[in-house]
């Protein structure tokens, strides 16, 4: 390896090792985001280590957390990689009796299967824990696009006390299950994020890009989502009680048995979306909104608003 190479390697390494511990295991789908939320929360209470505090709920091994903060910048510095399976066990994601068994189910296959692929299918370790491995260890391309950055950093500047995130970026978050209440999330891009059983109530997420975003189960009541683009969103049993989602666009968006009391679509587009026959309670549209053919709102029990 040339020497601007190396460089180059340990230059990344470093990088990598300043991470916060708990965006490192998020980004190798370890640690979920509303896990991290309650561990934030938990720190600044209890002025534990971050890792202790996975350790201590058993979301993750001690020995994985230790892997992470003591070896593994050393290991991503080094020259001279070792076979994938070794990393896994460093880590504590695979013990030896697994290994064992992996193996030999591997000689067991007709056709050639990788390792990892075996662990994946077997249920030992995810997709995107394996991709994490391989990105950073071998260069091999990470196909997840999302910032990991910028999920952590929003759940930390959460935590202490922020709540205007306004134009940010949240492309394909894992937002499951997070709390984040009167938040102002204006402009910013959370296209195809997991927002499922998550809370944003009260929220300002005016022009927001939520275009195929799971918000399945999610809490959005009294939120402001005018001119949001919520096309092809899944918000099946939904709370969107009160939200605005005036000059909104909810095209071929799924709201089957959302909870919709006093929600407004005045000049919303909801050409394609998915409703319920009927409503015992009002929500409000006007002549300009755009509903899904053969969709009467009046035998739906919508109501027109007044100008």
């Amino acid at each position: 390896m040339s020497n601007s190479t190396s460089t180059v390697k340990k230059k990344q390494a470093i990088a990598l090792s300043r991470k916060p511990l708990g965006e490192t295991l998020m980004e190798a789908g370890l640690i979920s985001a509303s896990q991290i939320e309650i561990a934030l929360r938990e720190q600044k209470i209890q002025g534990m280590r971050i890792g202790e505090i996975f350790a201590l709920h058993n979301w993750v091994e001690q020995v994985t957390a230790d892997f992470f903060v003591e070896k593994w910048t050393s290991l991503l510095e080094a020259e001279r990689k070792r076979p994938l399976v070794y990393y896994f066990k460093e880590a504590g994601l695979l013990n030896s009796e697994q290994i064992n068994e992996l193996l030999k189910l591997q000689q067991r296959k007709e056709n050639k299967v990788r390792f990892h692929r075996l662990a994946v299918e077997q249920g030992y370790l995810r997709q995107l824990t394996v991709d994490f491995f391989l990105s950073h260890l071998f260069n091999i391309y990470n196909p997840h696009n999302c910032s990991f950055t910028d999920v952590y950093g929003l759940l930390r500047k959460y935590n202490e006390g922020e709540t205007s995130f306004i134009n940010v970026e949240l492309k394909q978050a894992p937002l499951v299950g997070v709390s984040l209440k009167e938040v102002g999330l204006d402009g910013s891009n959370l296209r195809k994020a997991n927002l499922r059983g998550s809370n944003l109530s009260h929220s300002s997420l005016v022009q927001v890009n939520l275009a195929g975003a799971n918000l399945t189960q999610a809490v959005l009541t009294d939120s402001n989502l005018e001119r949001a683009c919520l096309n092809h969103a899944n918000l099946q049993e939904a709370h969107l009680d009160r939200a605005n989602f005036k000059n909104a666009s909810l095209q071929n968006a799924n709201l089957k048995r959302a909870y919709l009391f006093q929600a407004s679509f005045i000049d919303t587009d909801l050409r394609g979306a998915e409703l319920d026959s009927s409503y015992p309670y009002d929500i409000y549209y006007s002549m300009d909104t755009l509903l899904p053919d053969g969709f009467d709102p009046q035998k739906a029990g919508w109501k027109l608003a007044n100008r």
